[in-house]
C-alpha cells in the first residue's frame, strides 16, 4: 500500500506544472502575449523614431536650395545672386524654432521662398548654421 501512494504521488508532480514550474496554462499564454507585446512595440517604436528630426519634405515644395555668400545691410547674397527679406520674413532654425536674422552667417545652408510679386524678395527661408 506505501508504494501505491508514493506511485500516485509521483504521477501528480509530473502532470501539475507541465514542464514550465508549476504555472497554469492561462499564465504561460498570458506571459507569451506580453513578450510579444514588447517585442512589437519595440519595432514599432524604433521605426517611427528613424524620422523624426527630418523636416516635412512637402512643406519646403517651391522652396530653392542655397548658400549664404554675402550679408550686407538690407540684402543678402544667396549662390552670388542679390536677394532682399520681406519686412514680415518668418526665419525658422532646421528645427522649426524661430531664427533671429542677426545670427545669419556666410556659408549658412538656406532653403528660401520668394514672393509671387518680385523675384527676389524672400518671405519664407529656414537657416542651417554651420557647425
Amino acid at each position: 500500500m506505501t508504494n501505491d501512494v508514493r506511485t500516485e504521488e509521483k504521477g501528480k508532480s509530473r502532470h501539475r506544472g507541465s514542464g514550465m514550474g508549476g504555472y497554469s496554462r492561462a499564465f504561460r499564454f498570458a506571459r507569451m502575449i506580453m513578450i510579444l507585446a514588447v517585442i512589437t512595440l519595440s519595432v514599432i517604436s524604433a521605426g517611427i523614431t528613424l524620422a523624426d528630426d527630418q523636416p516635412i519634405p512637402s512643406a519646403t515644395i517651391g522652396y530653392q536650395l542655397g548658400a549664404i555668400t554675402a550679408i550686407y545691410e538690407n540684402t543678402l547674397d544667396i549662390e552670388g545672386r542679390n536677394y532682399r527679406l520681406a519686412p514680415d520674413v518668418v526665419m525658422l532654425d532646421e528645427h522649426g524654432e524661430m531664427f533671429d536674422p542677426a545670427r545669419l552667417r556666410v556659408s549658412a545652408q538656406v532653403k528660401f521662398h520668394v514672393t509671387k510679386e518680385q523675384s527676389n524678395m524672400i518671405d519664407k527661408m529656414i537657416v542651417t548654421l554651420p557647425k
